[in-house]
């Protein structure tokens, strides 16, 4: 009988065994900021730690900071090597694995922000969050600045969360939309109306007999074709080495990503 229970136990623990890493999320023992390329000091890892820490459990959201040497060493984009380093440290907090991720690869100075898609990470933070986020810590970036841009970051992490919470999250303002949908509108229907008045023929009586001379009526003896310029239109093709952002999608999340 005590063979059979232990056998029982023993395929229990197996089973176990096989199911909690599909099932691994941030617990309260999990670091939050990993500096791997010591870009911080012992003090200043430990005053961001719990910063994020502190965030991170009270919105139920984990907030990340990853320093790594070069990205391509996970992915070829910077994106999936994001990506890769979340899904293999099995970050994010609940069964979404909420969470965002700031990651800098130092090599040629390259930033990834990653925020888990499905969720509350998402709402706070959509795509025109993490551009408004990005200004936030590229100027501390710039100059090198590495502990004051992680600390704006984990700050603007905790009040995007903290609007989000509150049913207001952040999203363009409808003072920049409605130029926009205006200049649509109007170039719509400045397009119909030219469309109806070339489809329109004219009625009004002419006064003089010319007006009905036909084509047939007229003797073309000579022709001329003259040539008098050529117009050449060139189109900048912009490139994320010039300084700009570009986003991305796939994985389980969005992240907009560039240069600091």
């Amino acid at each position: 009988m005590k063979k059979r229970i232990f056998t029982c136990l023993l395929a229990l623990l197996v089973v176990l065994t096989m199911i909690v890493p599909a099932w691994a999320e941030q617990t309260e023992d999990d670091l939050f900021v990993y500096d791997t390329e010591n870009l911080l000091t012992e003090d200043e890892w430990l005053e961001l730690e719990l910063l994020a820490d502190e965030i991170s459990w009270r919105y139920d959201c984990a907030v990340y900071i990853v320093t790594i040497y070069d990205y391509e060493d996970y992915d070829s984009d910077i994106h999936y090597a994001a990506v890769n380093i979340y899904d293999s440290n099995s970050f994010g907090i609940g069964e979404n694995r909420e969470g965002i991720m700031l990651m800098l690869s130092t090599y040629d100075r390259d930033y990834d922000l990653y925020v888990r898609d499905g969720g509350t990470a998402e709402y706070a933070v959509n795509k025109y969050g993490r551009h408004q986020m990005t200004e936030e810590f590229l100027d501390n970036f710039a100059d090198d600045d590495w502990a004051g841009g992680f600390r704006d970051y984990l700050n603007a992490c905790a009040e995007y969360l903290s609007l989000a919470e509150q049913g207001h999250p952040v999203r363009k303002p409808l003072i920049k939309v409605l130029p926009m949908a205006l200049g649509i509108g109007i170039i719509l229907a400045l397009a119909v109306c030219l469309f109806l008045k070339a489809k329109m023929k004219s009625v009004r009586q002419g006064a003089e007999a010319d007006t009905y001379v036909t084509a047939e009526g007229l003797n073309l003896t000579e022709q001329y074709d003259n040539y008098t310029h050529t117009t050449e239109t060139r189109r900048k093709i912009s490139r994320d080495s010039d300084g700009g952002s570009s986003d991305h999608s796939g994985g389980g999340g969005s992240s907009t990503s560039g240069k600091y």
